[in-house]
């Protein structure tokens, strides 16, 4: 956790920016509640994500990374407990790192992650584990509601306890590829919550998207 590691005025900013890309139509609403790669449109969102932030997070990869992807949410995400390495994987395993960024004070009606203290030391559970790996010609047939199943099953197993963030506004939380992490109900829906999620990978690895098996385009 890194409180306060990006000033009001820097957040105010970044909101503003993303406000004015949804007003212009410069960035796709595909996507229910994600407004995917921002920092391609925005050199205030890009510039958040790279600097210091990306400098740290190349520190604690021991390698050089690329800014791969940016996420930027309105509302909570609802998101079922996950690993990242099920979507972005590498080779080898580990070389992929998040820093979730909050773009307004969260509290417990706005849909607050979660995350589970200790489950980065978890295997790395893929599509092997739950039997959804494909062929040379098709991807596996499982539905994505079954690797969310096996995971709270693993954790359960594991006994690991879970644990609510309600950040404040310009708090950094940097996580592990392989941490264990969601989004609560977006219980209050008169609250917005805004917030900004940027993937890294490190340069020294091979980037894949694991359920489709297909490389990643950076």
């Amino acid at each position: 956790m890194l409180p306060g590691f990006f000033s009001a005025d820097t957040v105010d900013g970044i909101n503003a920016e993303l406000a004015k890309l949804i007003e212009t139509r410069q960035i796709s609403r595909r996507y229910r509640n994600k407004f995917m790669f921002a920092f391609r449109q925005s050199a205030r969102i890009r510039e958040a994500g790279e600097g210091a932030l990306r400098s740290l997070l190349a520190a604690l990869l021991g390698h050089e990374t690329t800014l791969f992807q940016s996420i930027n949410f309105l509302t909570g995400s609802e998101q079922r407990t996950h690993s990242d390495s099920i979507h972005m994987s590498t080779f080898p395993l580990g070389g992929m790192a998040a820093a979730w960024v909050a773009l307004e004070d969260i509290t417990p009606g706005n849909g607050p992650l979660h995350y589970y203290p200790g489950s980065h030391k978890l295997p790395y559970y893929l599509n092997a584990d739950y039997q959804n790996e494909g062929t040379t010609w098709l991807i596996g047939d499982k539905e994505y509601t079954e690797y969310e199943a096996y995971i709270n099953q693993k954790i359960a197993e594991a006994g690991l306890p879970k644990q609510v963030f309600l950040a404040r506004k310009g708090d950094v939380f940097v996580w592990h590829a392989n941490l264990m992490h969601g989004g609560e109900p977006h219980l209050d829906k008169a609250q917005t919550r805004k917030s900004m999620v940027f993937h890294y990978f490190s340069q020294a690895h091979i980037c894949y998207h694991e359920i489709t098996q297909r490389p990643a385009l950076l």
